[in-house]
Order: C-alpha cells, then structure tokens, then sequence
C-alpha cells in the first residue's frame, strides 16, 4: 500500500507498466531440505521501506528464532534495509513483497516462475488492498483472483500451507466508510476463502489482522510502525508455532 490515495493509484500504475511489458521467466531461489521454507508474499505492507515504514517480516523472523524453528525465507526480491543481528544470526532479509501490487500483479508473477519451479512449504499471503483503495475491482473480483492464486500454488505443492491475511484498515483519517464497507466485506470473504480451499493436505489458515487494530499501529495512512510490525508478526507467530511444532 502507498502512502496516499493518489499515490497509490499512480505506483500500481507504474507498477503494472513494468510487470505487464516483462515477460520472462522469474526464477525462485531452489529450497532447501529439513527446513521450512517460507515465502512472504504481497503489496508493501510486506515489503517494508524503512525508515518510513515496517514490515512484519524482522519481527516475525525472531519469534521464530527464539523458538528455534528451522525456516528460510524466500523470494526473489531482496531488503536491504539495515536489521540488528539477533541471537547471533543475520536476518533473512528475502521476500515477494512489491509496493503497489494487486492481486493481478501477484497471479503475473506466479505465472511468469519458470517451469518446475520449486515451491515453498509455506506462504503468508498479504494482499487485496490495493485492489480495494483503486476502486477499479469489486470485492468479488479481488476474492476470485485470489482464489486463483490459491488454486496456482496448491496445483504445485498440493502438500502447501497458506496463511491468508484479512488484512487491516488503514489509519482512520484515511477510511471513509465506502472504504471501510469494501474492507469488511473483503475479511468476510476472506474468512470463506479459508474454509473453502483447505484440502485434506493443504491448509488455508485465515489471519485476523483487522480487529482489535489501532492508530497506534500506523506509520502513516496505510502502513505499519514497529508497533504495528510486532502486533502482525505475533498474530502470524499464534497462527504458525502449532503447524511448525507438526
């Protein structure tokens, strides 16, 4: 998400200009053996730039550190932002996060992985509200692609676990009500989406991140401070240490 209305609309704009004219194959780095393979995936909120905002993906990487969990994250884009070392490690800083992105730009770049390639064991999918706040998608459009990215991913790891955010408003200054109905039609949807594409080997696990939010947690209108990042990390930390712990 970006920090405005119009600058959304116009880096989802350059976004999709530069994702629609490439289409060559992307390559996922090869996972790795007796480790948990994770891949962050979504719009800004996952990205991160700091200093102006956080992503969830430094505090949640040392819950699972303490916890000593075997995990890798992966994806083909790199932060490099500066992270303290913790508990003596370096931390992961690979991701699939893309400020701007839509659902549409998260199906391209699936589709655009090269043939065989290797697939994660698991997936924490944030995404759905640039879709919302460009206002050129209904709920049910940004819902289908979602499940289309599901459907994609099970396809290749029918042993895949998603972990799928009902994602949180934006700063309340920021969330007029059409804003707000679009949002909590969405998170309901979401919640169906979970029940629905759980098989009898690949779990759908939806993530409350929505209730109980606060301004407190907002960096500006629509991303994450270090409050906001720690409160996401330990909702996604409750969801993941019981499927981890199998």
């Amino acid at each position: 998400m970006k920090n405005t209305q119009s600058l959304l609309l116009l880096v989802g704009l350059l976004f999709c200009l530069i994702a629609c004219g490439k289409e060559e194959s992307v390559t996922l780095p090869p996972t790795q053996e007796n480790v948990v393979n994770i891949l962050p995936l979504g719009d800004s909120r996952v990205e991160g730039s700091r200093p102006d905002f956080e992503s969830y993906r430094y505090e949640l990487w040392k819950k699972l550190v303490v916890q000593g969990f075997a995990i890798d994250f992966v994806g083909t884009r790199l932060d490099e932002s500066n992270y303290a070392d913790f508990m003596g490690q370096s931390f992961d800083q690979d991701h699939q996060g893309t400020g701007g992105a839509q659902t549409t730009d998260i199906l391209r770049f699936l589709n655009n992985l090269e043939e065989g390639a290797s697939i994660p064991d698991m997936v924490l999918l944030g995404i759905g509200g640039n879709d919302l706040i460009d206002g050129q998608k209904t709920v049910a459009a940004t819902i289908n692609n979602i499940n289309q990215i599901i459907d994609w991913l099970q396809e290749r790891n029918d042993t895949i676990t998603i972990l799928l955010e009902q994602i949180a408003p934006g700063r309340s200054d920021f969330m007029t009500n059409e804003l707000t109905l679009l949002f909590n039609q969405f998170n309901q949807e979401i919640e169906n989406v979970g029940q629905t594409q759980t098989t009898a080997n690949s779990k759908v696990v939806t993530i409350d991140m929505a209730s109980n939010w606060s301004d407190a947690y907002m960096a500006d209108e629509v991303h994450y401070n270090e409050a906001g990042s720690a409160e996401v990390a330990g909702r996604y930390f409750e969801a993941m240490k019981p499927l981890l712990d199998k």
